[in-house]
């Protein structure tokens, strides 16, 4: 398996990612979205015919059966991934989106001491779980419906909208989250810039009046973190945001555009990365076989040839062999909190792309074995990219991290 070299995005201005919603007068925090997989395959792509490591040839855009034009689109990319660095790049952090089986919760709590009843922040475990005896559901035959693990009286509330990877790999392992910690050392929510922009008259170079619109873009200059300011405003913070990405391509530094209006970042090679795997494989691969079961919980958008379901599934009893093994197992419940609009713009062709429906960063998908996994299905499974379309693998759709899990009796 050819080996990932990782690089940082520097974002050095605000940068804009639209949600491909009409374009309109007022802009919003929903105008702007987390880049999608396809957006850093191109920023990747792009920065390898800049620096001639792919020939993209005049005839290339006229013909997509071009030997040039399959060449750039074999290259391929994984992430992007949110993370967190300071400014010597000696520790660069990822960080990740949510997981769908973890649920914030506001509970209510006795205070025998004070006779009173108070609201107490909580987190929720989600799994798969049978319904009881008198109770029924929608679901296609064959899921388990995802329910709270244990029923907690109260109301769901907002939360970090990105974890810690190391937060991540404690959760799947099946430990409790402090979510006080959690609220410290993860991200709400990634800081929104809103701009206000006249529109300017093409024979006199003045503006022209009342023709005001807005631009939303993520501005990574500083974090936002709960408790920190005395007046709730966003503070300077001795550590910045910014994307990792992963690909095949050998790089080197240098100035990129990434997302929309061609705004300015930084693109590096950085040297070492966090693991998203604390265990070895052959400790990975014992903890599975024993679990008997394993979950994925994906960190980009996954798009699926049948909805919600990989086509390598059967739809009737979603049954089926993992890509690249001879291991049959059986989808036993997912969790997706909706799913994700995808779509864009072609440079190399120069037309929209058509919009698929994708599930969502963050979903959480669980598995029992029929038979047993071995060294090499490990090797390959921790490496895969799960969407279905050999191109959507190569633009990095699917990327997700494997877990051991068993199911209850």
């Amino acid at each position: 398996m050819t080996s990932m070299t990782n690089y940082i995005i520097e974002p050095l201005a605000p940068l804009v990612f639209r949600s491909g919603k009409p374009f309109g007068s007022q802009a919003s925090a929903a105008d702007v979205i987390f880049p999608l997989p396809s957006a850093a395959a191109g920023l990747i792509r792009a920065t390898s015919i800049n620096q001639k490591q792919a020939n993209m040839d005049e005839h290339s855009v006229a013909d997509v059966a071009n030997q040039s034009y399959q060449q750039v689109l074999s290259i391929k990319s994984t992430g992007p991934y949110l993370a967190r660095f300071d400014e010597s790049l000696q520790h660069v952090e990822i960080l990740i989106p949510k997981p769908a089986d973890a649920l914030y919760f506001e509970a209510k709590k006795d205070n025998d001491k004070k006779r009173e009843t108070v609201a107490e922040a909580q987190l929720v475990r989600l799994m798969p779980k049978p319904l009881d005896a008198d109770c029924g559901s929608d679901l296609p035959d064959g899921l388990l419906p995802v329910q709270m693990h244990e029923p907690i009286k109260g109301k769901p509330k907002p939360g970090p909208t990105y974890w810690t990877l190391d937060h991540l790999k404690k959760w799947q392992s099946g430990n409790p989250i402090d979510v006080n910690t959690l609220q410290r050392e993860g991200v709400s929510q990634l800081p929104i810039d809103l701009r206000t922009h006249v529109a300017i008259d093409g024979k006199s170079k003045a503006s022209k009046t009342g023709q005001l619109f807005q631009t939303a873009s993520f501005d990574f200059g500083y974090t936002k973190t709960e408790g920190e300011s005395t007046d709730g405003r966003s503070i300077w913070k001795d550590h910045r945001l910014g994307f990792v990405i992963q690909t095949d391509q050998k790089l080197d530094e240098d100035m990129v555009t990434f997302g929309g209006e061609r705004r300015l970042s930084k693109f590096s090679p950085i040297d070492s990365l966090d693991s998203f795997y604390d265990d070895s494989l052959d400790e990975l691969l014992n903890k599975i076989n024993n679990a008997n079961g394993f979950r994925l919980t994906f960190l980009t958008p996954c798009i699926f040839a049948n909805g919600y379901l990989p086509a390598w599934l059967d739809v009737t009893t979603k049954k089926g062999t993992l890509p690249n093994t001879a291991a049959t197992v059986n989808l036993t419940a997912c969790a997706i909190d909706k799913w994700q609009p995808v779509s864009g713009w072609d440079s190399i062709l120069w037309k929209p792309k058509a919009v698929r429906k994708a599930v969502s960063s963050g979903s959480v998908y669980w598995f029992t074995l029929d038979s047993k996994l071995s060294l090499s299905d490990i090797e390959s499974l921790v490496h895969h990219v799960w969407s279905d379309d050999s191109q959507d693998k190569r633009d990095g759709f699917g990327s997700a991290i494997i877990a051991p899990w068993q199911l209850d009796s």
